[in-house]
């Protein structure tokens, strides 16, 4: 990893690099090992995370550390989970026998009503699908426009809108679900 941090010309992206590698590496390296359990293929997860950065280094404002680590979380869990749809299509072996934790962080909302409706919204997010979960966070959250987006997931931004119509669609049953059952009390 660090020969490609080398490679970079620029000083001050090699600095802006080097801070990113120093700032994320075991968290990055934490994600990939609760969802690949590998050492080796989370290391290889990492490195090409960083490389998607390197490649998008001009694109993006590092400087905000909250939606940074967001953005290279994201970018991280989907590097893994690419990964294993690859092993997947080559051993055949479902992704339900995987055993792939959800995961369960507390997301930065800053402009709820109540913490009662923050509770409600974040379980009502954890319920959803990876993808769901992750492109409301990088629309709603970090502030990411659909361009961006389709350049981070690799996907055109049409398909970002589709995804971000469905997960709004979940969301709002889910939220619809959980206000039925509270009522039914």
């Amino acid at each position: 990893m660090l020969l490609c941090i080398m490679a970079i010309q620029n000083d001050n992206d090699r600095r802006t690099v080097e801070e990113l590698y120093l700032q994320n590496y075991r968290i990055m390296m934490y994600i990939a090992m609760k969802i690949l359990k590998d050492k080796s293929k989370a290391e290889d997860a990492v490195s090409q995370a960083f490389i998607k950065i390197i490649d998008k280094l001009q694109k993006f404002n590092f400087e905000d550390c909250n939606k940074t680590r967001g953005l290279i979380g994201i970018l991280v869990k989907d590097i893994c989970y690419d990964m294993l749809k690859a092993e997947k299509r080559q051993n055949s072996i479902s992704i339900d026998e995987c055993d792939i934790p959800a995961p369960s962080e507390d997301l930065p909302y800053d402009n709820l009503a109540s913490e009662e409706n923050y509770q409600t919204i974040l379980n009502a997010l954890t319920g959803l699908s990876d993808k769901s979960r992750n492109i409301l966070k990088l629309r709603y959250v970090y502030g990411y426009s659909d361009l961006e987006m389709s350049e981070l997931l690799n996907i055109s931004q049409g398909n970002i809108r589709v995804r971000l119509h469905r997960a709004k669609v979940a969301l709002s049953q889910a939220l619809k679900e959980k206000r039925n059952e509270q009522s039914d009390f």
